[in-house]
């Protein structure tokens, strides 16, 4: 019965799509900043009891955003040089960090910037096959010319479009690595020879993730800009920019009357950097449409998600948080002046938006919206079906369907994790969806549970 639930959302899925690819196709995206990985964050997701580093509820308030678009693309800026891990200046970070980056939905994972070599020759190699093993997209370094031959510009063909990524960086801090490996370098003749690479290769939109500007700067500088210009001479289309740690603005504009989107800098998506400008960092989402053989921006929009930091059971979290009520519906969530610090982060953003940004609307977060609705759930608690405290009884087999994204990995008052199906406000659908999995044959004894930050109660039917 679940395969044939599959199939038909399958069939559903494809019949709309070759209605629409009649007319049009559409793809969205999203970019963000640095995900970063300081010794006080490494500290924080260890779990002694399970001898486990534990990054992933950090990202559940915005993984619902992150879902709701075709491709996500993160700047990693750490390596998974392996242990001893290590916070600033050379960053080595548990390989849980990416594992949760992929769980919250990204596709893609950006490597080049100055902290690609933190790790030496070591750390370039075992980065990328971390985020090989997990099946996760990525680009900006490469073992070698052979692989970067083959694997770039990154080439993304979804719903009727073929975009191509690119990835350069300014530096990489006076730490190189030695050949075969590559890193890559903003360069003049190298990024031409790449955009033409691009343009054989098919590529119908060209997107160059830049790794560039001066730190804690609010307004990008006469190097950008340069860059920028340079870019969009070349036939590039839209330029995304990390590395200054502060967000800068959004330009949507034309140029030699061709439509152009440039992100200056998204920010810190997430990092022990406290201080004022310097504790969120900017999501910023588009959609391009494809109408007659022509690729335009249909809309840009972006939000700005401030890091809290949290104590949640064995594990301090850092959370990434659009802006919302939180302490209306949990109020030990956060105190007085991390609220104040909160909400001063949204209206310097805001402020800085409102003089130099353009072609861009906010997205918000409302409390009747699907999302508002999570929220509150993650802060109040919901109901859920509890599959099995250990993870590889009941997951392989959900897997490969339709509920896998509903799976939840809970953190119990003891340490340990539980693994639960859905997100119920009431116990009664939860008791339907319970008799509904028993029906399509997986193992019965589930049982039912109420799952808060503060207890995880099994609840009787």
């Amino acid at each position: 019965m679940i395969k044939w639930r599959k199939g038909l959302f399958l069939f559903v899925v494809f019949y709309a799509a070759c209605v629409s690819g009649q007319e049009k196709q559409e793809l969205s995206l999203l970019f963000v900043g640095d995900v970063m990985s300081h010794g006080p964050q490494i500290n924080a997701a260890r779990n002694t009891t399970t001898d486990s580093y534990d990054y992933d509820a950090g990202f559940q308030f915005v993984k619902p955003i992150i879902e709701q678009h075709d491709i996500s693309i993160a700047n990693l800026e750490v390596t998974h040089a392996g242990k001893p891990y290590s916070g600033y200046p050379q960053f080595s970070a548990p390989e849980e960090l990416s594992a949760a980056l992929m769980e919250a939905g990204f596709d893609v994972l950006l490597t080049c910037n100055n902290h690609s070599c933190d790790g030496g020759a070591k750390g370039v190699t075992r980065t990328l096959d971390v985020l090989d093993k997990l099946g996760i997209q990525h680009t900006g370094t490469f073992r070698n010319k052979a692989e970067r031959d083959k694997n770039y510009p990154l080439m993304l063909n979804q719903n009727g479009l073929k975009v191509a990524i690119l990835n350069y960086t300014y530096s990489t801090n006076g730490i190189s690595v030695a050949a075969p490996l590559i890193i890559n370098y903003i360069d003049s003749a190298v990024i031409k020879k790449d955009v033409e690479k691009a343009k054989k290769l098919g590529a119908e939109y060209l997107i160059c993730t830049m790794h560039w500007g001066t730190e804690y700067q609010s307004l990008p500088n006469a190097y950008q800009k340069n860059w920028e210009k340079y870019c969009y001479d070349l036939g590039v289309d839209m330029v995304i920019g990390s590395h200054p740690h502060v967000i800068q603005p959004i330009q949507k504009k034309i140029v030699n009357k061709e439509e152009k989107l440039t992100v200056y800098s998204m920010g810190n998506y997430v990092s022990n950097q406290r201080d004022r400008y310097k504790n969120g960092g900017l999501m910023v989402g588009t959609t391009l449409q494809k109408v007659a053989g022509e690729i335009t921006i249909k809309e840009v929009h972006h939000s700005f998600a401030y890091v809290h930091t949290k104590q949640e059971q064995a594990v301090k979290y850092y959370y990434i948080l659009p802006e919302f009520d939180y302490k209306y519906y949990r109020p030990d969530f956060m105190n007085a002046s991390e609220s104040a610090a909160m909400q001063e982060f949204f209206t310097d953003s805001r402020q800085l938006f409102s003089e130099h940004s353009k072609g861009s609307q906010e997205y918000t977060v409302t409390a009747s919206s699907e999302v508002g609705k999570k929220f509150q759930q993650f802060l109040c608690g919901y109901y859920a079906i509890l599959l099995d405290e250990r993870k590889d009884i009941l997951l392989p087999a959900i897997k490969n369907t339709l509920l896998a994204p509903s799976v939840l990995k809970v953190i119990q008052s003891n340490g340990t994790y539980a693994f639960v199906y859905g997100m119920f406000a009431t116990k009664e659908e939860t008791i339907g969806e319970k008799r509904f999995l028993e029906d399509c044959g997986f193992a019965s004894g589930m049982k039912i549970v109420f799952v808060s930050p503060k207890e995880f109660k099994y609840i009787e039917e």
